[in-house]
């Protein structure tokens, strides 16, 4: 529970320097700066993208180009055996050869070309009698393969070891038909791989790009790295079947090392063949320029901050200081009510040291009007304890009056009733003597005059004289004049009744209990007092003459209190009930 207030306490005071620094003049000074910068400020902004803009596009141009460039002997390469295993489709197709004019056909062609490992007819089947080596050839068989020869269409591949040359070989097919539109196979031809990048490029090492060319089909064809496996350039879960059948693509990506790159993607042989570049940091830095990325969109924040600064600075030169120095000695008139003279005010701004000047003659004012007002509160608060302490003083002489009446009349009943209204009389003096004795006029110590009203009461004794066992409990309660009174005067009859018709009890015990308690209920205060005696079971009750009940009933009353009555066998007594009424100045 403690903690929780304790956060609560903490979430409030955090909720009002949030509240105060919002509302500061420095923050409302920047806010409206920034709203007087703020048209200058878009225009530069837009200035500043539209520079960015069109550097990004010459770099997105210029990256492409150089990807283009660097597989350019590469799309020549695949171009002309492209061209190659359609013209060889075509003659393939144009008549019927047999298998020793179609072999002669097929080494004529690699005669011809002298980078070709392998020239032949793949049959439906995956079977080639017609090659360039003059044998039989019974390829594997696999899903892309009868794929093909489901639905016939020009394809390129890489092998890493050729079935005919066991070497690796990139895969060029192009599919015959004969005269009548049926297909009789696949042109077939391969030649072995070379880099993509040799040391003599006239565009010269990078040694910042990694290239990967691949075919429609997704499957990789050819690479080169600089330095490590491809996987290092390239983003994690990258697919190539994705950039099929698209123009120039580039974007910017994170390879699964952290470093950040620069992705492009041409087409080589439209539809068929795609490259792939990633170009690090290097490609970026010769392509754009820095300074001019950072100075323009820099330029509208720096003007931003250094006319905050300016503002700021002269704000708290010429205002908030003086404001701050101010704000101090106000503070400390409130606290010690000392007025001290401000040392920079000579400096400040007329308007500020009209305010001071004001301040300060207020500040005087204030001193003198306190002054005034503290003097004729202290002559108020000594007529008034000098009023109690007379009403105290005539009340007790009423009380000796009473007493020298009592000597003079010798019937008891008249003995006993004089008795009752001196013991009336001094508990009201009880209460007027507790009021001139409190050092404020307007609350007494009700436990400390019950202490008092029970001590009185315990000296007069009981009509035996016997011996009373009192049971004191008592909180610190503290009530207005106007529930003192009629407190201690049904305190004084309860106790007077206690003394008058109580009696040992069960035990041979007399046993007098006064307990006062101050208690919340239903967020309200309230005071409950208990006045309880014991009776002697075995006596017979004597009956009064029901005034002190009336009185107490009256009092009650005065305190809207709950009055209930204890009347048992071995004991009597009261306890009263009421709702605390704090002091409200009118």
């Amino acid at each position: 529970m403690h903690t929780q207030e304790s956060d609560s306490v903490n979430s409030d005071e955090r909720d009002t320097k949030a509240k105060a620094f919002r509302q500061s003049l420095v923050v409302r000074i920047a806010f409206l700066l920034s709203l007087a910068l703020l048209p200058i400020g878009l225009v530069a902004m837009g200035q500043s993208w539209r520079a960015l803009h069109i550097t990004n596009e010459n770099l997105e141009s210029s990256i492409h180009a150089r990807t283009s460039a660097l597989v350019e002997p590469e799309r020549r390469a695949l171009f002309s055996k492209l061209g190659t295993a359609r013209t060889l489709a075509d003659t393939l197709g144009a008549a019927e050869f047999s298998t020793s004019d179609c072999t002669a056909i097929m080494q004529r062609v690699l005669e011809t070309n002298p980078r070709l490992a392998f020239a032949g007819l793949l049959e439906p089947g995956s079977v080639s009698r017609c090659n360039s080596q003059g044998r039989l050839f019974d390829f594997p068989q696999s899903e892309r393969t009868q794929e093909l020869f489901a639905n016939p269409e020009p394809y390129i591949a890489f092998e890493p070891r050729g079935s005919a040359s066991q070497l690796p070989v990139i895969i060029v097919a192009y599919p015959t038909y004969d005269q009548n539109g049926d297909l009789k196979g696949f042109a077939l031809i391969s030649f072995q791989t070379e880099p993509l990048l040799r040391p003599d490029s006239s565009l010269g090492m990078d040694g910042d790009v990694a290239l990967v060319t691949f075919n429609k089909f997704g499957d990789i064809l050819s690479t080169f790295t600089p330095d490590g496996p491809l996987e290092e350039y390239l983003p994690g879960g990258l697919s190539y079947v994705g950039f099929v059948d698209q123009d120039d693509t580039f974007f910017t990506a994170t390879t699964r090392s952290g470093e950040t790159r620069l992705i492009s993607v041409v087409p080589i042989l439209p539809g068929e063949v795609y490259a792939l570049g990633s170009w690090g940091r290097t490609a970026l830095q010769r392509t754009t320029a820095p300074w001019f990325t950072i100075s323009t969109l820099l330029f509208p924040f720096l003007m931003w901050l250094v006319g905050i600064v300016v503002a700021v600075t002269s704000l708290n030169r010429l205002v908030l200081r003086h404001i701050r120095d101010l704000g101090r000695r106000m503070r400390r008139f409130a606290t010690y009510r000392d007025v001290e003279r401000s040392e920079n005010i000579e400096d400040a701004p007329s308007e500020i040291k009209t305010i001071n000047a004001t301040f300060e003659a207020m500040a005087d004012q204030l001193l003198r009007d306190e002054a005034d007002l503290e003097n004729s509160v202290f002559e108020r608060e000594v007529l008034l304890k000098e009023v109690h302490h007379r009403v105290k003083n005539n009340l007790q002489l009423i009380s000796s009056i009473i007493n020298m009446q009592v000597r003079q009349v010798a019937s008891p009943e008249a003995v006993s009733a004089l008795r009752q209204f001196q013991d009336r009389v001094t508990s009201l003096a009880s209460v007027h003597r507790a009021l001139y004795q409190e050092p404020s006029l307007t609350h007494i110590r009700f436990d400390v005059l019950l202490g008092d009203l029970v001590a009185q009461v315990n000296a007069a004794g009981t009509p035996d004289n016997q011996t009373v066992q009192i049971d004191l409990d008592m909180d610190p309660v503290t009530l207005l004049p106007d529930q003192t009174s009629p407190l201690a005067m049904v305190t004084t009859e309860a106790l007077s009744n206690a003394f008058k018709y109580g009696g040992p009890g069960e035990d041979g015990v007399f046993r007098l209990k006064v307990h006062l308690k101050e208690f919340t209920r239903d967020d309200t205060t309230n005071v409950r007092l208990t006045i309880e005696n014991s009776v002697d079971p075995t006596a017979s009750r004597t009956v009064g003459t029901g005034l002190g009940k009336r009185l107490i009933l009256a009092f009650a009353s005065q305190l809207n209190g709950d009055l209930q009555e204890i009347d048992e066998d071995d004991c009597h007594g009261l306890i009263i009930t009421f709702e605390f009424q704090p002091f409200s100045p009118e």
